[in-house]
């Protein structure tokens, strides 16, 4: 039988064999060959093209009926700003700035088959030439001078020009420049007057060109001093700083005073009175020399008086101390609009007041070409000549006198020999000066402006916002009486603006300055802005500004904390935070906080001060009898978001409640302050008292009672809920009355208690 079928099976297979061999009604046809593969390929490939200029690709795609392809750059369907853009039909745009590497790749696929593409590389070149004018300039102190720079290229490159300044006084002493292009020299001359202006192109910052700029100082300073004085007597001096037009070199003089025969108020005493404008562009500082009761020998001193703005340009006077009577008068030199009246002072020295005879440019009580000499107050004019009253009023003119100023003299009746002139300068009207004259602001930047009024002993000013991108009500900011000018959170369009103080006394006149509104990235504030040393654990620190970029939709600004950039989150154009570690705070210092934005640009570099935690404390003690406390140092520094609820920016490591602890049952009952903790009549107790805040209490803290020690913490439990339980030790010795709980944390931000406890 085995055999039978392994018969059967073989003829069954031979005939099988048959049958696909000869063909005939049973044979069988072959399956056919699969499709071809779907080929893309691109050209040019590689290719080349400059930035903002357009290069054609073609895509073939074979073996397909459906030969379209959808383009992308870098992986991003029809591209993006950054890497450029392409369109349907193939035309490849490149970016107006060069995208990092310098080259991108631009991929075809097929729209039949999305695992069918083909790429090509292409090299974004930049032919970019940067031009600036001037080429080299000289710039006066706080003077601003305008640069101008422009790209050429055969291409559309992006037209931004990124302006720095360079050199050995930099960055806190070559002045400054704004993102126009305008330099504003500092005020005070640096140790190197040689600056460097750099405009760098946007779309390629390997292309730049440079300017030198010298900074010059052309100011002049004179001192108006007595030849001689008497022993005793108080003279007025003055000295004048007259800057070059359209500068602004700082105003700040310091006096001194020495003597080859004296030494410190062996020599006099000088006492600087005031500063105020003295006409066109000159500032007049005025000082009151009193000379020594006893001559020095020899008897004479010097007067310096030296500008911060360029110490090489220090002025001098010698004065002679002279002994016997002396007449003087104050002040010795004033500007005076026409029709406006000042006070004039006579002071005689070492002999008898018989009487006092006044005059202007010799004559007698003056008239009305030159001024007149009134009675003090009278209104109209009251004519003064002579008499024993030490004080009279000079009335200026309607019009500009000749000679100009004019000589007010008075002369002692009893000593004709003792005479004093103030030399008084007449103008048409009243003239007001602003001060800074010319300013850039971030948005939301604060400036406070003063206002000073020539001729007029009203100094009163209202201040107004002007310019043509004004609007409405805000879009240029806002300004308040006393002169503190808020940027608006945008700047307008034109950014230029002007702050102007129109005088109260003469409401026809005014003065002004310039303000430009910057779009750059600028930090106004740091949140925390001080810590202190040593804290253990990080924390987030913020920033506000403005010209920050937004974290979504697109990768926004970094904080740079240290150098170091880190993870930043900002949440809008004014705000960013970042996280800061307990590396950054170990020591103490500065540690710098800066933003860069996507586009490389960077802001102002602002500080987090790190400060060193006091060896100890120390107690201020205040009476009804010692109501005030002197040469008392208090360091005070922000809390860290460990402690600070940044929403609302309100300390959330306070106390909320507290109250007693029941250990038996594990309960907390909170009620009002303070806690009373009666003392045993002899040994020591165990107090449970517990406490709660927003924040929550845990057991990392350190908990102290104030006083001398008597009351300890000696034991802390968490409670849950971020309640803390702690045990108080109270001795019988101790102290009676209030008590304040102090909690610090790891990061040493502390809060307290204030009167929480009170020891019975």
């Amino acid at each position: 039988m085995r055999r039978f079928a392994l018969a059967c099976v073989l003829l069954a297979m031979g005939a099988w064999t048959l049958s696909c061999g000869g063909g005939g009604a049973g044979s069988v046809t072959p399956p056919s060959s699969p499709p071809p593969s779907i080929h893309v390929i691109v050209t040019p490939n590689p290719g080349t093209v400059l930035l903002g200029e357009t290069l054609a690709f073609t895509a073939s795609v074979s073996n397909s009926t459906d030969t379209s392809v959808i383009w992308s750059v870098n992986g991003i369907t029809g591209g993006s700003p950054q890497a450029g853009t392409i369109s349907a039909d193939g035309v490849y745009t490149a970016p107006a700035d060069l995208p990092q590497g310098g080259t991108v790749q631009v991929t075809a696929t097929s729209h039949a088959d999305s695992s069918k593409f083909a790429s090509a590389n292409v090299a974004i070149t930049s032919d970019i030439t940067v031009s600036i004018s001037p080429g080299t300039a000289s710039v006066e102190l706080g003077a601003a001078q305008a640069f101008h720079a422009s790209i050429s290229s055969n291409g559309k490159p992006d037209s931004a020009i990124r302006w720095s300044l360079s050199g050995s006084s930099c960055p806190n002493s070559c002045g400054s420049v704004d993102a126009n292009g305008n330099f504003t020299a500092p005020q005070i001359l640096p140790g190197n007057a040689s600056v460097t202006l750099t405009a760098t192109s946007a779309a390629d910052p390997s292309k730049q060109n440079s300017a030198s700029v010298l900074i010059t100082s052309n100011f002049s300073l004179q001192l108006s001093a007595p030849a001689t004085v008497q022993l005793g007597v108080t003279a007025a001096l003055v000295a004048t700083m007259t800057p070059v037009p359209g500068s602004n070199p700082s105003s700040s003089l310091s006096w001194s005073l020495s003597g080859t025969g004296c030494s410190g108020s062996a020599c006099g005493i000088l006492t600087v009175t005031t500063t105020q404008s003295a006409g066109g562009n000159s500032i007049a500082d005025t000082a009151n020399y009193t000379a020594p009761f006893t001559a020095p020998q020899p008897d004479a001193v010097t007067v310096t008086v030296t500008p911060q703005a360029d110490p090489t340009k220090k002025a001098q006077a010698n004065i002679t101390i002279v002994q016997g009577a002396g007449l003087s008068i104050s002040p010795s030199t004033a500007t005076l609009a026409g029709n406006h009246r000042i006070t004039l002072t006579a002071s005689l020295n070492g002999a008898a007041n018989t009487g006092l005879a006044w005059s202007v440019n010799g004559v007698s009580g003056g008239n009305a070409t030159l001024g007149q000499i009134c009675v003090v107050g009278s209104n109209p004019c009251q004519s003064l000549t002579s008499g024993t009253a030490t004080q009279a009023d000079y009335l200026a003119p309607g019009a500009i006198p000749a000679p100009n100023p004019v000589s007010v003299t008075v002369t002692s009746a009893g000593n004709p020999s003792l005479t004093a002139s103030a030399q008084i300068t007449v103008i048409n009207h009243v003239l007001v000066s602003v001060q800074p004259n010319n300013v850039t602001l971030p948005p939301l930047g604060v400036q406070g402006f003063t206002a000073s009024v020539l001729g007029t002993d009203n100094q009163n000013v209202v201040w107004q916002i002007q310019g043509t991108g004004c609007t409405s009500s805000g879009l240029c900011g806002s300004i308040t009486p006393a002169g503190t000018y808020t940027a608006p959170g945008v700047a307008p369009t034109p950014d230029a603006l002007t702050v102007v103080a129109i005088s109260q006394d003469d409401t026809s006149q005014s003065g002004s300055a310039n303000i430009t509104i910057s779009s750059g990235a600028n930090i106004l504030s740091v949140h925390p802005a001080s810590v202190y040393a040593g804290g253990t654990d990080g924390f987030t620190v913020s920033v506000d500004g403005s010209g920050f970029v937004p974290s979504q939709p697109r990768p926004g600004s970094v904080l740079q904390i240290g150098g170091t950039a880190r993870i930043t989150t900002c949440d809008s154009a004014n705000s960013c935070s970042a996280p800061v570690s307990s590396t950054d705070v170990a020591l103490a210092g500065n540690l710098s906080v800066q933003i860069v934005n996507p586009d490389t640009s960077t802001s102002n570099v602002v500080d987090l001060v790190i400060v060193t935690p006091g060896s100890g404390e120390d107690v201020v003690t205040l009476t009804s009898s010692s109501p005030a406390a002197t040469g008392k140092d208090i360091t005070v520094v922000e809390p860290t978001t460990a402690g600070l609820d940044s929403t609302d920016a309100n300390l959330d490591l306070e106390v909320a409640a507290i109250g007693l602890f029941t250990t038996s049952t594990n309960t907390c009952t909170l009620a009002g302050n303070p806690i009373p903790l009666v003392r045993p009549s002899s040994g020591t107790i165990a107090a449970d008292i517990c406490l709660f805040s927003e924040a929550g209490f845990d057991t990392s803290m350190s908990y102290t009672v104030s006083g001398s020690g008597d009351v300890a913490v000696i034991a802390q439990q968490p409670a849950g809920l971020g309640i803390i339980h702690l045990t108080l030790q109270v001795p019988a010795s101790a102290t009676a009355g209030a008590r304040t709980l102090f909690i610090q944390n790891a990061n040493l931000d502390r809060t307290a208690a204030t009167g929480a406890l009170e020891i019975q």
